[in-house]
């Protein structure tokens, strides 16, 4: 495995009247899910939540093989079904592989 990780971050909004059963529910993520992210060669995976904005962000080799990984696997789709019903917009199962997560571009940073 390289030392050289991608980062991606997207944005979804959730249902403000839903919110904490958007987060109740990620307290059992499927096993099939994160073994799949295991399988993508996930690194770091992390959800933070505000009122009704929940921003992902990830970290691993490679953004595409991950999309591959995620968009090809039934227990990620089951899953993401599951929380669509606390969304109003974010990752839609729907979508063709590849356009199912709606990543944010990258404008500005800093590191020291």
């Amino acid at each position: 495995m390289t030392n050289e990780l991608e980062r991606a971050v997207y944005v979804q909004r959730i249902d403000p009247d839903r919110t904490a059963e958007y987060i109740e529910a990620h307290d059992d993520v499927p096993d099939g899910v994160t073994e799949a992210m295991e399988r993508a060669s996930v690194e770091t995976f992390q959800l933070f939540v505000r009122d009704d904005i929940v921003v992902c962000f990830l970290e691993c080799p490679d953004v595409d093989a991950y999309d591959e990984v995620m968009a090809n696997d039934p227990d990620v789709e089951a899953w993401e079904r599951r929380v669509a019903r606390f969304k109003r917009n974010g990752v839609d199962a729907d979508a063709a592989a590849g356009e199912q997560i709606p990543y944010m571009e990258e404008i500005w940073s800093f590191e020291s």
